[in-house]
């Protein structure tokens, strides 16, 4: 097509039917009202948006067809606005509640003028352009609730549920994510430079979640709680998911600092976060007050991977799962069993792992170290302390720094001196300075 077709067929000179065929083919509705208030363009979006025949409409008076319903004010006063401010175009979002819908609307007006030969500008009369907005508005609604950095296909998938649907009980994977030493930043840091510093952190360790497909269930403070699972992510992949979300914060913490040495900030290599997750039953849906009403999944496993993120400090490891999560991650993930512990309010003893990193980028004499660090606690849990013992201690003559080691070789010296009873369920309950409690 050249573009004298293109002229050709703007003027009307090969199909005189040009323009009412583009209006018909319109998903926004277009109304024409002449000076005499009789309206001469109405076509089917139009018809549809505002529950009005338009063969019946044409050529009837505007005030007949809308003035004495009273649910087309809010639209009537934005098509008087083009007739009494002529100069300008309006445009405004409006609520048309039609039988049993409600919708919402963007009405834009503006006078229907043409030049003359002189110049001048003849009036002819008002053109109203209708956009129903109700699907972006409540997409828009959606996006507010989850926050910048959900997956569009999480959002598609929750607009085509009821909020009865939304709530839901099932397995789901979570994970905490906490800035280290927040408290030491905001003692050297002024305001506007511990704000600025927050903001890119939980920029970037927000990222990773959404790359993964995770939701940022919400901020607290210098943490940031994600989750995995149905009915946003595979169920069979939602601890593999998140153990590359958790890889993926640790990892961005690298550009981050080099960005901020580079800016001048004092320490920036300090900057560190630790990550815990969890898998197990919880609670999800729309949880709170009408007004103001958020999606967050709660249960054992929201306290569980809080739990871990706070004891990943202690045992000096920058990720901790559950077993359960670290079963269900698969062979993709490499992890090393740290210790047993129990959370607040429950008595059960539960494994906890440390995620070393993706099978085939873990160096062989780490996954050697794991073993042989487990088999020491495996006979500490056994009340052979010699045999832990001395596998501690070449835990440690390794690796001096490895802290569950030094933590474990601990505890030994304390069940020597004052073993645990009988029904012992190997989780340690004392009160060595660096144990995890």
């Amino acid at each position: 097509m050249t573009a004298d077709d293109v002229s050709s067929m703007a003027s009307g000179e090969d199909d005189p039917l040009i323009f009412q065929r583009i209006l018909q083919s319109m998903r926004d509705g277009v109304i024409s009202i002449d000076l005499e208030g009789q309206i001469i363009t109405f076509n089917d979006a139009a018809g549809h948006i505002l529950g009005k025949d338009p063969a019946e409409v044409l050529g009837q008076s505007f005030a007949e067809v809308f003035l004495l319903e009273e649910a087309y004010d809010a639209f009537n006063e934005v098509v008087f606005k083009a007739v009494y401010e002529s100069e300008l175009t309006h445009s405004v979002e409006v609520i048309l509640e039609r039988g049993d819908a409600t919708l919402d609307l963007v009405v834009s007006s503006s006078l229907l003028t043409r030049a003359e030969p002189d110049g001048e500008r003849k009036r002819l009369g008002v053109v109203v352009v209708v956009s129903d907005i109700t699907e972006q508005r409540k997409r828009r609604k959606i996006k507010q609730l989850f926050g910048a950095y959900v997956d569009p296909r999480i959002v598609e998938r929750i607009l085509s549920e009821s909020e009865t649907e939304r709530s839901r009980r099932g397995d789901m994977t979570i994970s905490f994510v906490d800035m280290r030493d927040y408290t030491g930043w905001s003692e050297r840091l002024p305001p506007a430079t511990l704000v600025d510093l927050l903001n890119r952190f939980l920029a970037a360790v927000t990222q990773p979640v959404a790359a993964s497909g995770g939701i940022t269930d919400k901020y607290i403070g210098d943490s940031a709680m994600a989750v995995w699972g149905p009915p946003f992510t595979d169920p069979e992949t939602q601890a593999r998911d998140a153990c590359s979300a958790a890889l993926g914060q640790i990892a961005a913490l690298g550009p981050l600092r080099e960005a901020l040495a580079a800016e001048g900030l004092t320490d920036a290599n300090r900057l560190d976060a630790v990550v815990g997750v969890a898998t197990g039953d919880v609670l999800s849906g729309d949880i709170g007050p009408v007004a103001s009403r958020n999606y967050t999944v709660i249960g054992n496993a929201v306290n569980l991977a809080a739990r871990l993120q706070e004891a990943a400090k202690v045992y000096g490891q920058p990720i901790l799962l559950t077993a359960e999560t670290a079963t269900l991650a698969g062979p993709e993930m490499i992890t090393r069993e740290i210790d047993l512990l129990t959370v607040r309010g429950s008595e059960r003893p539960v494994i906890v792992h440390a995620l070393l990193g993706r099978a085939g980028e873990v160096p062989e004499e780490t996954i050697a170290f794991a073993a042989r660090y487990r088999d020491a606690i495996v006979a500490m849990r056994l009340r052979d302390w010699d045999t832990a013992e001395a596998g501690l201690l070449q835990c440690l003559e390794e690796q001096h720094y490895d802290v569950p080691s030094r933590l474990m070789l601990d505890r030994v010296a304390v069940y020597r001196t004052d073993p645990p009873g009988e029904d012992w369920d190997g989780v340690w309950r004392g009160t060595t300075p660096r144990a995890a409690r």
